[in-house]
C-alpha cells in the first residue's frame, strides 16, 4: 500500500513538475499570442491523436447525439481555456497567470454545487475565501503598476473555464480524454487561424518551443492521470502547488522575469488555500 501511494505521489509530482515549464515556453516561443495558441492547439491535437491511434481505444465517439454534443462542448471549453492561458501569460506577469490557474479547483467546487448539486464543504468554503483574498491582492498590484489588468482578467477566466471543464469531466466520466484533448487542440487551431494575422509567419526556433510545449503537455497529462489511480484527488491537488511555486522560478532563472512582491504574497494565500482544502480529505483517507 505504501509503495502504491509513493508511486502516485511521484507521478503527480513529476506531471505537475513537467507542466510548470509551460509559462516559460510561451515566453521562449516569442510570437504573437494567437500564433502561439494556433500551434499549441495543432501540436496538442496531432500528438494526442497519434497516442490515441497507438492505444487503439475504440468507441471514443458517443453514438447518442446528446452525448456527442456534450463531448464537443467540453472539448471547446478545453480549447478556449488553453488559449486563455497563452493570452494571459502574454499580457501579464506569468506568475500571476499561474497563481490564478491554481484557483481552478475552487471554481470547480462552485460549478459542482451548481451542476452536480454537491455541497461545498466548510473547509472548501474557507479555502475559496482565502484564495479570493489572494486574487484581490494580485489585482490590487496590477491596478498600481498598470498594464496587466487584461492579462489578469484573462487569467481569472482561465481558472473559471478550467473549473467548469473539471466539473463536466466528473459528470461525464465515461467520455474519452484522448478524444477531448485531441478535439480541443483542433478547435483551438481552427479558431486561432481566423484570429491570427498570419499563422505561418513563425520561425523554426519558435516552432521547436511550441512542439516541446505540446509534447510536455501530453506527458504531464499521462503522469497526472496515472497518479489518480494511487492517491486521492485532494492529494493530487496539493501537488498542483509545484507549478505555482516553480513556474516563477523557471522564468526568473532562464529569462530574468521577477514577479512583484504582491504577486508572491497573493500566491502564498492561494497555496495555503489549497492545503486548507486538501488536508481534511487526506487526513480522513489515512485514518
Amino acid at each position: 500500500m505504501l509503495n502504491q501511494k509513493l508511486k502516485g505521489m511521484f507521478l503527480a509530482a513529476a506531471g505537475v513538475g513537467v507542466i510548470s515549464f509551460d509559462a516559460l515556453l510561451v515566453r521562449l516561443a516569442d510570437a504573437d499570442a494567437s500564433v502561439i495558441a494556433f500551434y499549441r492547439g495543432f501540436f496538442m491535437g496531432i500528438i494526442m491523436l497519434f497516442v490515441w491511434l497507438i492505444k487503439g481505444e475504440k468507441d471514443v465517439i458517443p453514438k447518442a447525439k446528446k452525448e456527442l454534443f456534450m463531448i464537443l462542448v467540453i472539448a471547446l471549453i478545453s480549447g478556449v481555456g488553453t488559449s486563455l492561458f497563452v493570452f494571459s501569460v502574454k499580457y501579464t506577469i506569468a506568475a500571476n497567470t499561474v497563481v490564478f490557474l491554481a484557483t481552478s479547483s475552487f471554481f470547480g467546487a462552485v460549478f459542482s454545487y451548481l451542476i452536480l448539486k454537491e455541497k461545498i464543504r466548510k473547509e472548501t468554503a474557507i479555502a475559496i475565501a482565502v484564495s479570493l483574498f489572494g486574487i484581490i491582492v494580485i489585482f490590487g498590484n496590477s491596478f498600481s503598476i498598470g498594464g496587466n489588468l487584461l492579462g489578469d482578467f484573462l487569467g481569472i477566466l482561465l481558472a473559471v473555464f478550467m473549473g467548469l471543464q473539471l466539473t463536466l469531466l466528473r459528470k461525464f466520466t465515461h467520455f474519452s480524454h484522448y478524444f477531448i484533448i485531441s478535439a480541443s487542440g483542433f478547435f483551438l487551431m481552427f479558431i486561432m487561424y481566423f484570429i491570427a494575422d498570419n499563422v505561418f509567419d513563425i520561425s523554426l526556433k519558435s516552432l521547436f518551443w511550441l512542439f516541446l510545449m505540446g509534447l510536455m503537455q501530453v506527458v504531464a497529462m499521462f503522469l497526472i492521470y496515472g497518479s489518480t489511480k494511487f492517491i486521492s484527488s485532494a492529494e493530487v491537488g496539493v501537488f498542483s502547488t509545484i507549478e505555482t511555486i516553480f513556474a516563477p522560478i523557471w522564468l526568473w532563472l532562464f529569462i530574468g522575469e521577477i514577479p512583484p512582491s504582491l504577486t508572491l504574497m497573493g500566491g502564498l494565500f492561494v497555496v495555503c488555500a489549497i492545503f486548507i482544502n486538501a488536508y481534511p480529505q487526506i487526513k480522513r483517507k489515512n485514518l
